[in-house]
């Protein structure tokens, strides 16, 4: 059995079941304590009432059930899960040995025995205590019984949802109402039940508190439910079933006062019960019948509100092209709008109480659906799939947003589903991104045809210069070196003249410096030595020339073994270190330079730094008038990337990595 509040903690309500039984187990704990000494240090009684109180089953069955109702109230939130069954584990055997202690009681009674009951407590540990009447009265032995069952069954319910604890707690109320009216009017109602003298007056309101303990430490089962509920109901026994017991007892006394003080006749009593009694009842009722006229107009009201909230949303529900649906934890419809039974093809009366499983005949759709609704109840977050369906018009694709759906406690109790029709956006998009596949193709094969056809212009351009070198060399020189072999068979015939002689020096000179300008040309076009010893020579000789051209130092780092690659390559590696040292000369401002050359079995790796006043490569890694674009594009051509790495006053590194593999690739695309 559990708890009616599983929550731990105390409602404001629960005051009262506590103090309940605390001053139930405090009052027995004292009667007790004065009954095992000879004068009780807190309470006087005279004899009869001492006698009475001292029937020993009575005060350790109040006891008793005192601390069974305090160990069964809710749980304070310290407690823990291990203790609190132990807890009502020791609360069930008490609440059962207050039954035994009734029945034991009620037994001895009827049938006259007492010898098992007096044998349990008369050790001879406890025996100098006990005086020699400790059985109950009938009555008492009746509500301690009733009292035992109620705190033993207070959690359990009837199929009908109904809780026998409720029924108990107002029946032992309702027989300690007899001689609390006996000792209140000083009358003997059902004398042969509750004879006066069996009784004492603290007796019937202990268990008076205990019934109301009992009641009040469950407010959420039915008889409770309704004095505790928010509803009209609820708000009228609240308010006027105390005014009214309280109203009643106070006139009572207040005529028996008079009466007695002499204000009037005895006779007068009932009249004057009756007449002040009638009056303040109508002024209670009619306040009554006031307040559940508000509560009414105000239903009345909020109905008509909520009619029109109502018809607000079925009027969107209905007419919207979104189909709405809800479900329980589930998984199945409780709701569904027209465009939702559009959807799943069906009536209402087929949807509802079913799962999309059993409703959509494509089990991946109902799949996925079902998954998020899993998902959704779990989590307790919205979640957004889309789902195809096939529908008498083809397929459609749906956009599903599935929320939970909470409850007044935060519960999770559904989830509320909302699909937009998203074919046409789908059909779109998806034209869309085939557009874009198109575009990026016809760019990528544009993109390979320009990087082809700069790879075939620079094939081109190699070839211009190198035949421009050829004819400098073959006709150029040939011309320059005969121009020289007749000037020098000239000067020798020419007289000695110190004029003439002057002349001569300077023409030599100026001879040298054409073929020295020829020579110099026709390397840039072309240097001999990359055909003939291949790169490694090449760049350490252009390395060379820079160092003497500009007097900067140039340190060359080449592999030691030889290397031999494509001459498509081969004249691109020459030309980023060309222009490379180009940049160094012209705005580099260093006093040192670095080329290195190294290589694997699958990229080939040209470093060049040096030691200038460096630049922001953010700003110029474009500039149409920066060396750098022409070599990002040599090395793009080869599938290869370059990188920059600058800063003003740190000087430049210019980092190039080319794939060995595509070397005869691009070679042939550049033939072709």
């Amino acid at each position: 059995m559990t708890p009616a509040f599983p929550n731990p903690a105390f409602p404001s309500i629960y005051w009262i079941p506590v103090l309940a039984a605390a001053v139930l187990t405090i009052f027995s704990a004292s009667l007790l304590l004065g009954w095992h000494t000879e004068s009780a240090p807190t309470f006087t009684f005279n004899e009869n009432v001492f006698l009475a109180l001292s029937r020993s089953h009575t005060i350790i069955a109040m006891m008793l059930a005192g601390l069974s109702l305090g160990m069964q109230i809710n749980p304070a939130p310290f407690a823990v899960r291990i203790a609190n069954r132990l807890l009502r584990f020791t609360a069930q055997g008490l609440a059962l040995f207050v039954l035994l202690l009734g029945i034991c009681s009620l037994v001895g009674i009827v049938f006259g025995i007492e010898a098992a009951i007096h044998s349990f407590f008369s050790s001879s540990r406890f025996e100098q205590f006990l005086p020699d009447k400790h059985t109950m009265s009938f009555l008492t032995a009746i509500c301690s019984i009733l009292a035992g069952c109620g705190l033993l069954l207070l959690d359990y319910k009837t199929g009908n949802n109904r809780y026998p604890a409720e029924y108990c707690a107002l029946a032992i109320a309702a027989l300690m109402c007899i001689p609390m009216i006996n000792f209140l009017f000083n009358v003997q109602l059902l004398s042969r039940l509750v004879p006066a003298a069996a009784i004492s007056r603290e007796v019937p309101p202990a268990f008076v508190v205990l019934a109301i303990g009992m009641l009040f430490s469950r407010p959420s089962h039915r008889m409770m439910a309704i004095l505790f509920s928010p509803a009209p109901g609820g708000r009228l026994l609240r308010s006027v079933l105390p005014a009214t017991l309280v109203l009643l007892v106070t006139l009572d006394l207040l005529a028996k006062w008079g009466a007695h003080q002499g204000f009037y006749n005895a006779e007068l009593n009932s009249p004057l019960a009756l007449l002040v009694g009638g009056a303040l009842l109508m002024v209670l009722f009619w306040r009554a019948a006031l307040m559940l006229n508000h509560e009414y107009g105000t239903r009345l009201k909020g109905e008509a509100k909520l009619a029109r909230t109502n018809g607000l949303i079925r009027i969107v529900s209905d007419f919207t092209t979104d189909a709405i649906s809800v479900k329980d934890r589930k998984g199945r419809y409780i709701f569904a709008n027209p465009m939702a039974l559009k959807i799943l093809g069906r009536g209402l009366d087929t949807v509802i109480g079913h799962t999309s499983g059993e409703l959509l005949t494509d089990p991946e759709a109902a799949a996925n659906i079902e998954e998020s609704n899993r998902t959704v109840l779990k989590e307790g977050k919205a979640q957004a799939i889309e789902f195809s369906v096939n529908t008498p018009t083809g397929q459609r694709t749906y956009y599903l947003t599935t929320a939970p759906w909470f409850g007044k406690q935060g519960e999770v109790l559904g989830t509320v589903g909302i699909a937009t029709d998203i074919t046409d956006r789908k059909r779109s998009e998806d034209a869309l991104k085939a557009q874009e596949a198109r575009l990026e193709k016809l760019v990528e094969t544009r993109t390979l045809e320009v990087r082809e056809l700069i790879g075939h212009l620079e094939t081109m351009r190699e070839e211009e210069k190198r035949a421009i070198a050829r004819e400098l060399h073959d006709d150029m020189g040939a011309s320059l070196t005969a121009l020289n072999m007749h000037l020098a068979i000239l000067f020798q015939q020419i007289p000695n003249d110190p004029g003439i002689a002057e002349r001569v020096v300077q023409i030599n000179a100026l001879l040298g410096s054409v073929t020295a300008t020829k020579r110099r040309i026709q390397n840039g076009l072309r240097p001999d030595k990359l055909d003939i010893f291949g790169i490694k020579t090449a760049i350490t000789d252009q390395a060379q020339d820079f160092e003497n051209y500009t007097g900067v130092t140039c340190a060359v780092s080449l592999p030691d073994e030889d290397i031999k690659y494509s001459s498509e390559l081969e004249i691109s590696l020459f030309r980023m270190v060309q222009e490379a040292l180009n940049n160094i000369a012209k705005h580099a401002k260093a006093t040192h330079v670095d080329i290195i050359l190294d290589d694997d079995e699958e990229y080939l790796y040209l470093t060049i730094r040096d030691n200038g006043i460096g630049m922001a490569v953010e700003a110029k890694p474009y500039n149409p008038t920066h060396g750098l674009r022409g070599m990002r594009e040599r090395a793009t051509y080869f599938g290869g990337s370059i990188s920059i790495d600058s800063k003003p006053g740190c000087g430049t590194r210019i980092s190039i990595v080319l794939p060995r593999l595509v070397e005869m690739v691009a070679s042939s695309a550049a033939t072709a």
